[in-house]
C-alpha cells in the first residue's frame, strides 16, 4: 500500500475515532448537567440521545477536528523530524490536544456565542474533549509510522471531502403552521434613519419618541424624525450582544417624567443585566438610579433579555437571558439568570411575588426556565402576559407567562444546539409550561406588539413579532388563547427587525437592526372609516342607567334638581343645564336642546314647558326653585316626564357625544389629531369606553369653549384625551379614567370658589370610578 494512501486512511480513522468519542463525551456531560437539575433518564433516553448526537453532532465535530488536527499533525511531524524527540506516539497525542485547544479558543473568540461546544463550558468537559483529540493523535501515529509533510498534505483534501459528505444539512422540523388569510394593503414610510443598531422605541406625549442604540446611546426623535442625543445615560457595557436595550416611560408620563432603561453593565469577565430609572428633563437624564442588577455576575457578552413591560398593577416586568454558557441556571430560582423578574418602580420587591417566601430563592423572580426573552407585552384586556424567547437552533417560543411558571429551558426545547448536539432528550417535560407556539427553523424573534389600533381592523388582537434571522415580521393570530394562524410580513424590506410597536396613532412601527438602522411606519394604503360608539340597544340602556346613577343615584326626585353653588337647575338623567330666563353663564346650556330632540321624536310636552323651552327655566334662582319644588305640580310633572323618557335622553346624549367627537378632533392641534382620533376609536370599541365618552362629554363638555376654562386650562373631553399619554399596561378606558382625574383635579386647584376643591372634586372622582366595563 502506498504511503500516501496509508496516511489518508490513518487521518480519516483518527478523525472519525475522535468524532465518535467526542460525541459520546458531549452527550454524557450534557445529560449529567441535566441530571444535576433533577432530570431523570431511562436507558432508552440515553441511548437515543447518544445516537442522535452521533448523527448530528459528530459530523460537525469531525469538521472541527479536521481543521484542528491537520495543522497539528504537520507541526508535530516537523518538530519530531527537526528535534528527534522520542516517544513519538505521545507527542502526537499532546500535539493533537493542543491543536484542538487552540482551535476551540479561536472559534469561541470569533463566534457570537461564548462557547461553541457545550461540554467545554467546564474544565472537566474541556479536558475530556481534548482527550478525544489526543486519542486521534495516538491513532494517527500508530497507523502511519514516520510521516512527511507532503504525504499528510496529499491526504488532507480527501479527508475534507469525505467529512463534507458526512456533514450534510439536517432536515428542518416544521411546527404545523397555519397560513393566515386576508391580505392587507399597506405602505411603509421612513420616519428616521442613520440609527446605529437601534434596539427599542418608546413614544412620548406630543408625538416625539425615544430610541435606544445598542452601543449605549439614547436619542430623542421629533415627529419629523430629527435626532438629538440625550445625555446622562448610565455607563453601558457594549460588546457583542451586550449594550443598551429597552426604554420604557413610567405610567402617567406627561411633559417630563421618569424613564426606565435596561442595559448590560460591568465588563466581559463579570457583567449583569441592569435596570435604571432617571428623570427626563429636556435633553438630559438626571437623578439616574440603578434599581435592579441581575445576580450572579456572568462572563461573556450574549443572552441578556432586556425587555420590560408595565403590568396592570403598576409593577415592572423585566426579561433576562441565560448568558448562553449558564443555561442550567435558568432552572434555579436562586439566580436571576434565565428568568423574568417583577419589581416595584423603585426596585423593591412586590409582596405577592411567587417566590418571596421560599428559602434561598431570589424574591424578584416571577418565572424561570427561559433562554433569552426579547419580547414581552401585557394584555390589559385579558389580564395576561405574553412573551417570546430565542430557542437555540430552532425552538423559538411564544409563551403565556404565569407567576411562578417554569418554562422548561434547558430541560425541554424544540430546538437543538448550534453544533447539532441535543440540549435535552425532551421536547416537553413534566412540571414545565409548554409553549403556545414555536418556530423551527429559528426566526430569532425580537420585539413584540399586541395590535389594537384603528388603521388595521383586520389585525385587531394579533401579535406582531420582529424577526432578526428571518428578516421579516410574523403576524400571529390568537383566538381564545390559541394560535390559529400566522403570516410573514414586510419581507420585501430584507432587513433584520429588532423592535415592533403600535404607535399612539395606531400605526405599526418597526426598528431595523443595522449600523444604518431605520425607524419605519406602516399604515394602510386606504385608511378605514372610524366608527366610534357603536352600541346595541341593550348596551345603550346600560349606559343610560349608569349615567342616571351617576347624576341622581337613581333617585326620582333628582331628575329636577338645583345644586348648591350653581346658577342653574340640572334636569334629567344627564343633569342637563337650563339657565333661568334672561340669564347665561360660562357653561353650555343643554336642556332646551334635549326638549327639541324629544319633540322631534314625537314627545308631547306640557304647554307650560313648551312655552318655557324657548324662554328659560321658570325659576329665577335656587331659592325660588326650592320654594316651588316641594309644592308645584309642574315640578312633579316634569320629573314624571323625564323619568318616562330616560331612553330618549340616553339617545340624545349619544347623538350629542357623536357630534362632539369630530369637533373635539378638529379643535386639537394638527399634530395631535391622528392620535386623538385613535384614542376615541379605542374607547369606542367597548361598552365601558362608550359610556365614559358619553358620560364625560355630557358631564363636563367638549372642552372647546373659552368660557369653560380656568386660567386658560380647560376640563372637557379634549383635555382628557390629550392627557391620556402613558398608561402602559392599561386599557384605553383605564387611561381615560386616570387622565380625567388629573384634569378635574387641575380644574379644582385653579378654581376661585373653594367649593370645587372641598365638595365637588371628591364627587367627581367617585363618578370617574364608575368608568369601567360592565360585569
Amino acid at each position: 500500500m502506498k504511503k500516501s494512501v496509508r496516511i489518508l486512511i490513518a487521518g480519516v480513522a483518527a478523525i472519525l475515532c475522535a468524532a465518535f468519542l467526542g460525541s459520546l463525551v458531549q452527550t454524557q456531560f450534557n445529560l449529567a448537567a441535566l441530571s444535576g437539575l433533577g432530570a431523570s433518564f431511562s436507558l432508552v433516553d440515553r441511548l437515543a440521545a447518544m445516537a442522535t448526537d452521533l448523527l448530528r453532532f459528530a459530523p460537525m465535530y469531525a469538521l472541527l477536528l479536521t481543521a484542528a488536527l491537520i495543522p497539528g499533525f504537520l507541526v508535530t511531524a516537523a518538530l519530531l523530524r527537526l528535534l528527534g524527540w522520542p516517544y513519538r506516539d505521545a507527542w502526537y497525542a499532546v500535539g493533537s490536544a493542543l491543536a484542538l485547544w487552540a482551535t476551540l479558543a479561536l472559534v469561541d473568540r470569533l463566534a457570537p456565542m461564548p462557547t461553541l461546544i457545550a461540554a467545554t463550558r467546564t474544565v472537566p468537559g474541556l479536558v475530556a474533549m481534548l482527550a478525544t483529540a489526543a486519542v486521534a493523535g495516538w491513532v494517527f501515529a500508530q497507523m502511519t509510522g514516520q510521516l512527511t509533510r507532503v504525504h499528510i498534505g496529499r491526504a488532507t483534501l480527501a479527508v475534507l471531502v469525505l467529512l463534507g459528505v458526512a456533514a450534510g444539512p439536517e432536515p428542518a422540523v416544521a411546527n404545523d403552521q397555519v397560513a393566515a388569510t386576508g391580505a392587507v394593503e399597506y405602505q411603509i414610510e421612513v420616519v428616521a434613519q442613520g440609527l446605529e443598531h437601534p434596539w427599542s422605541i418608546a413614544f412620548l406625549p406630543g408625538g416625539a419618541a425615544l430610541v435606544t442604540e445598542r452601543g449605549g446611546v439614547l436619542k430623542r426623535l421629533s415627529p419629523g424624525g430629527e435626532q438629538v442625543v440625550i445625555s446622562g445615560v448610565p455607563k453601558v457595557f457594549a460588546s457583542g450582544q451586550a449594550g443598551l436595550f429597552d426604554v420604557l416611560i413610567e405610567p402617567g408620563f406627561e411633559v417630563e417624567g421618569r424613564i426606565f432603561l435596561a442595559y448590560a453593565c460591568g465588563n466581559n469577565s463579570a457583567n449583569h443585566l441592569c435596570v435604571a430609572s432617571g428623570q427626563l428633563s429636556g435633553m438630559e437624564l438626571t437623578e439616574v438610579r440603578e434599581i435592579f442588577r441581575a445576580e450572579p455576575a456572568k462572563y461573556g457578552n450574549a443572552h441578556y433579555g432586556g425587555r420590560m413591560a408595565w403590568l396592570g398593577d403598576g409593577t415592572l416586568l423585566v426579561t433576562l437571558g441565560d448568558g448562553f454558557d449558564f443555561r442550567e441556571e435558568a432552572q434555579r430560582v436562586t439566580s436571576h439568570i434565565g428568568t423574568l423578574v417583577r419589581l416595584n418602580p423603585d426596585g423593591s420587591v412586590p409582596r405577592d411575588n411567587p417566590f418571596v417566601k421560599r428559602d434561598g430563592a431570589l424574591p424578584e423572580v416571577f418565572s424561570f426556565g427561559h433562554r433569552n426573552v426579547q419580547g414581552v407585552v401585557y394584555d390589559a384586556h385579558n389580564d395576561r402576559i405574553i412573551a417570546h424567547e430565542h430557542g437555540p437552533k430552532g425552538g423559538d417560543e411564544i409563551n403565556l407567562i404565569r407567576a411562578g411558571g417554569n418554562y422548561g429551558w434547558p430541560l425541554a426545547t424544540d430546538g437543538v444546539d448550534y453544533t447539532g448536539a441535543l440540549v435535552t432528550p425532551f421536547r416537553r417535560y413534566e412540571g414545565t409550561v409548554a409553549p403556545l407556539w414555536f418556530w423551527t427553523p429559528s426566526i430569532a424573534p425580537s420585539g413584540l406588539a399586541l395590535y389594537r389600533g384603528h388603521p388595521f381592523p383586520q389585525w385587531h388582537d394579533n401579535l406582531f413579532v420582529g424577526a432578526l434571522a428571518d428578516k421579516s415580521v410574523h403576524r400571529v393570530v390568537l383566538v381564545d388563547g390559541e394560535v390559529v394562524g400566522t403570516e410573514r410580513l414586510f419581507a420585501e424590506l430584507d432587513e433584520r427587525i429588532r423592535d415592533v410597536r403600535q404607535g399612539p396613532d395606531g400605526a405599526l412601527y418597526l426598528l431595523t437592526d443595522s449600523p444604518e438602522g431605520r425607524l419605519l411606519r406602516v399604515t394602510p394604503r386606504v385608511p378605514p372609516p372610524a366608527q366610534v360608539m357603536t352600541l346595541d340597544p341593550q348596551a345603550l340602556t346600560w349606559v343610560g342607567e349608569q349615567i342616571f346613577r351617576n347624576e341622581c343615584a337613581g333617585r326620582h326626585e333628582c331628575l329636577v334638581h338645583w345644586n348648591e353653588g350653581e346658577a342653574f337647575p340640572s334636569l334629567g338623567i344627564g343633569h342637563f343645564i337650563w339657565y333661568p330666563e334672561g340669564q347665561t353663564g360660562r357653561f353650555t346650556e343643554s336642556f332646551p336642546a334635549l326638549l327639541a330632540f324629544m319633540v322631534d321624536q314625537g314627545v308631547e310636552l306640557p304647554s307650560w314647558l313648551e312655552r318655557a323651552r324657548s324662554q328659560g327655566a321658570p325659576w329665577s334662582d335656587r331659592a325660588a326653585f326650592s320654594q316651588q319644588a316641594s309644592a308645584s305640580p309642574q315640578v312633579e310633572a316634569l320629573r314624571e316626564l323625564l323619568y318616562a323618557t330616560r331612553g330618549l335622553q340616553v339617545r340624545f346624549i349619544q347623538e350629542r357625544a357623536d357630534q362632539s367627537l369630530d369637533a373635539v378632533v378638529n379643535a386639537a392641534p394638527v399634530a395631535q389629531q391622528t392620535v386623538i382620533r385613535e384614542r376615541l376609536w379605542q374607547l369606542g370599541q367597548t361598552p365601558g369606553g362608550v359610556y365614559a365618552l358619553m358620560d364625560y362629554v355630557n358631564f363636563k363638555g367638549e372642552g372647546l369653549a373659552q368660557t369653560e376654562r380656568y386660567q386658560g386650562e380647560g376640563w372637557g373631553l379634549l383635555q382628557v384625551l390629550q392627557a391620556m399619554d402613558g398608561g402602559a399596561g392599561q386599557t384605553a378606558l383605564d387611561r381615560f379614567r386616570e387622565a380625567a382625574g388629573k384634569v378635574l383635579a387641575r380644574r379644582a386647584e385653579l378654581a376661585e370658589n373653594p367649593i370645587e376643591r372641598e365638595r365637588w372634586l371628591p364627587g367627581w372622582l367617585r363618578r370617574l370610578e364608575s368608568y369601567r366595563e360592565p360585569k
